[in-house]
């Protein structure tokens, strides 16, 4: 088959643009998996005609609404609609076990109340932790997101597909370095054309990459969490990219990106 990233949102916390909120499905030949898991998530996957019990894995940077309150919606779906069966595993940073337990509890109460029909898997990650999930290999990275002691992650999945790198939200660190390098693609994070002084260190804009991105080293790249400036200037930020000499993507929602150009499509998992 085709390895191939779905976006099943591209906008920020605000759906800007009328979009849903940035999420990531990764088909690669094993079991399908996500980079987060937002409010729209399901009704993309639904949209698309895959079916969300396929999902063997989420993979949280971070635990905003927008990156995982989808996930009641996904356990809800799956106990009385699919009857689910199979394990799902989700990896976040330190906290998800807690934050996952109060949604399912505060969104349904009763369902919560009685013990799942598979086996929910949480692992907690901290920056320069590994794992293997789902037949991938997940290295953590510190973002630079949170105030305070919270943490917040990027992430590289190794896979068929090679590897493949996400910002999740985050500044400018030092950090995206080390998630980039040896990385065949990169799914960053863009929320402003110009960075703001409110957006500074907690996001990226399109002023910081295009500065950024020729010294990390990856010619693949998709933009995502994208503000409604930058969204208008998706032409202006292409053609910058090419004089670049990088293959960049500025994503809307429900597009699929074969991982390796040039090969046919084929029917989605």
């Amino acid at each position: 088959m085709t390895a191939r990233i779905v976006v099943l949102g591209s906008a920020d916390a605000f759906s800007s643009g009328g979009r849903g909120n940035t999420a990531w499905l990764l088909e690669d030949g094993i079991a399908p998996c996500t980079v987060d898991f937002g409010p729209t998530a399901l009704v993309a996957l639904k949209r698309l005609g895959r079916d969300p019990q396929r999902i063997a894995a989420i993979h949280l940077t971070h635990l905003h609404g927008d990156h995982i309150g989808g996930i009641p919606m996904l356990l809800v779906d799956a106990v009385y609609r699919a009857h689910r069966t199979a394990p799902l595993d989700i990896t976040g940073p330190p906290g998800t076990a807690e934050r996952v337990q109060a949604l399912w509890r505060d969104f349904y109460a009763d369902a919560a109340a009685s013990e799942l029909e598979f086996e929910l898997r949480i692992h907690e990650l901290r920056p320069g932790d590994t794992a293997r999930i789902a037949g991938r290999e997940a290295a953590a990275f510190a973002a630079q997101h949170h105030r305070g002691d919270r943490i917040a992650l990027m992430l590289s999945l190794s896979s068929p597909a090679g590897r493949l790198a996400f910002t999740g939200d985050t500044g400018q660190c030092d950090a995206l370095h080390d998630l980039a390098r040896g990385a065949d693609l990169l799914c960053a994070e863009c929320t402003e054309f110009e960075a703001s002084k409110a957006a500074r260190r907690r996001h990226l804009a399109w002023s910081e990459l295009r500065s950024l991105l020729p010294a990390l080293g990856v010619r693949r790249v998709l933009l995502g969490h994208l503000g409604e400036e930058v969204r208008a200037n998706a032409p202006t930020i292409e053609a910058e990219a090419r004089g670049l000499g990088l293959d960049l993507r500025v994503c809307d929602d429900l597009a699929e990106i074969a991982l390796f150009p040039g090969h046919p499509p084929t029917p989605p998992l």
